[in-house]
């Protein structure tokens, strides 16, 4: 029986993509890292350069997200799919019994039979 709104199923992968994704990109932006952390000793002495953060390590930073995004982001679609197919042979053979039943192939009777059958084979 598919439905078309959020089932509980979706509702958990949602919610579990943002507790995840949220602190995976927003890591670093505050001052935390790299703008204070690791580097902030040498900042004062301008010991390598002027105290800022080179464009390129921003870049290779920014790259570093979007693949973890990804990953995170196909890791979840695999598991949503693997969740969401797993009854679908079911509910594919419910549904064409019914369209079969609405054309007028099947009376009452076997449609009855053949939907009790898919029932029990559900579970």
């Amino acid at each position: 029986m598919a439905s078309d709104g959020l089932d509980a199923r979706t509702l958990v992968l949602l919610l579990v993509a943002a507790v995840i994704l949220l602190p995976l990109l927003t890591v670093g932006l505050g001052g935390g890292t790299m703008g204070g952390g690791m580097m902030g000793g040498m900042r004062g002495s301008h010991m390598w350069s002027d105290g800022g953060v080179p464009g390129w390590w921003l870049l290779a930073s920014l790259l570093g997200r979007a693949l973890t995004l990804l990953v995170v982001l196909g890791v979840g679609y695999l598991v949503y799919r693997a969740l969401t197919e797993s009854g679908a042979g079911t509910d594919a053979a419910m549904d064409e019994l019914r369209l079969a039943y609405a054309r007028g192939d099947i009376d009452d009777e076997e449609y009855e039979r053949r939907r009790q059958t898919l029932e029990a084979n559900e579970h």
